[in-house]
């Protein structure tokens, strides 16, 4: 999912959301949710060659998002613990907070 195509969800109404997953160890990565074929999908976003795009801090975060119009996202960290230990359904565990801007 390039930025152009997350401009293109967002303008067509399809866009169900938007998280900006940190870990403790790692850069941020942008995760988009839309529905697809009554489906729930969830990709993350990519540089036009397919490389996923990591943000260093929020403020990169906000103006990839800006770049295609969206202004809320919701912030989710990832504790290195609930990564060995949960399921991948169980986010319950994982501290998230929504920004918008």
């Amino acid at each position: 999912m390039t930025t152009r195509q997350l401009a293109k969800l967002r303008r067509s109404g399809q866009l169900s959301g938007v998280k900006f997953v940190a870990t403790s160890c790692g850069p941020m990565v942008i995760q988009v949710w839309f529905q697809q074929d009554k489906t729930m999908v969830k990709k993350l976003i990519k540089d036009v060659h397919g490389k996923v795009v990591t943000c260093q801090n929020l403020s990169q975060a906000y103006d990839v998002c800006r770049s295609a119009g969206v202004r809320q996202a919701e912030l989710m960290q990832v504790l290195p613990h609930t990564e060995i230990c949960s399921a991948p359904e169980d986010n319950l565990t994982n501290p998230s907070i929504t920004l918008c801007f």
